[in-house]
């Protein structure tokens, strides 16, 4: 396959029923990014600002294009949704709450949920309750998304009739960075810094890099059903899968195609270190108050991109 379409996901007609091993996404976000004005050179301040559109339409949007992304998935195989929680001058949509009940809806099967803490990122909102801290104030910093992963119904697990040659060339390897990071399901990875690609909301490499490995083998068939700057697609082709991808915008048809044929940039891992912090008989910090944090693994960067 290895191809990338300019068109709707809604009519994938270029992908056979029951043709894709598994599927990595992030829907472009209900109303707070202005795709339109981004690609137009707006900038940061304009193209978060666009025109409110109706949100129920927006679901059932999603609807229309996961179930036909359903349709061409193999039965028992994974299809992983990053979504998090919209905010649009300070009103909160629960995206992420609405995506499960919608995708069980359609005939997947909930698999698992993970928690993408971006540490370094995230919506910074707290500076109203430093200032006044006092009950009501309370605004916390939204630092976190959800990667669902949903699975098409089916007997048995998608290792099963593989040879044995194939599981092993598909094999990931379990170093520090898997039993104290990947392991869990709270994963600890910085956003892309603003700026870094031409599209405004880019996910990191490091996302798709560990799903793709989790839920799929070599020369399996990987989606982007929303492709955008072509993140899933450049990390599948660099792991020896097969990829496909639909892109509305022809702007970002042109990134995602300079970007797939670009090597992987796997940034140094982060891994949580906790430390105990005392508390005196008011229940305040003594001393410095140290949070919760997270830190780099002994191990320099990895090179391994396949």
């Amino acid at each position: 396959m290895n191809r990338l379409f300019c068109a709707s996901c809604e009519r994938m007609s270029a992908l056979g029923s029951d043709s894709v091993h598994l599927t990595v996404t992030s829907p472009p976000y209900w109303n707070a990014i202005d795709y339109d004005t981004h690609l137009d050179g707006g900038g940061e301040e304009n193209y978060r600002h666009r025109q409110e559109s109706d949100y129920e339409a927006y679901l059932e949007w999603l609807g229309r294009c996961f179930g036909e992304v359903l349709r061409v998935h193999r039965p028992g195989t994974f299809c992983a949704v990053v979504a998090g929680t919209c905010l649009l001058r300070s009103q909160h949509t629960p995206l992420a709450y609405h995506i499960v009940p919608l995708m069980e809806g359609l005939g997947w099967e909930f698999h698992q949920d993970i928690i993408w803490n971006k540490v370094t990122g995230g919506v910074k909102r707290a500076g109203s309750a430093i200032q006044h801290p006092f009950p009501g104030y309370y605004y916390p910093n939204i630092m976190t998304e959800f990667i669902f992963v949903f699975r098409k119904p089916a007997p048995g697990k998608i290792h099963e009739g593989r040879l044995p040659s194939a599981k092993e060339a598909s094999r990931y390897p379990i170093d520090a960075l898997f039993t104290r990071e990947v392991a869990n399901n709270i994963w600890h990875i910085a956003p892309v810094p603003p700026g870094q690609y031409e599209h405004p909301c880019p996910f990191p490499e490091e996302i798709p890099y560990r799903l793709v490995k989790l839920y799929s083998y070599k020369g399996d068939l990987v989606l982007d059903p929303f492709a955008g700057s072509g993140t899933t697609l450049k990390v599948a082709r660099a792991l020896g899968r097969r990829w496909a991808g639909y892109e509305l915008k022809e702007g970002y048809i042109r990134l995602a195609r300079e970007r797939i044929q670009q090597p992987l940039r796997l940034r140094d891992q982060l891994i949580c270190s906790y430390e105990k912090m005392p508390l005196d008989e008011n229940g305040v910090a003594r001393g410095e108050v140290i949070s919760t944090r997270a830190r780099k693994p002994s191990q320099k960067r990895s090179r391994e991109v396949a």
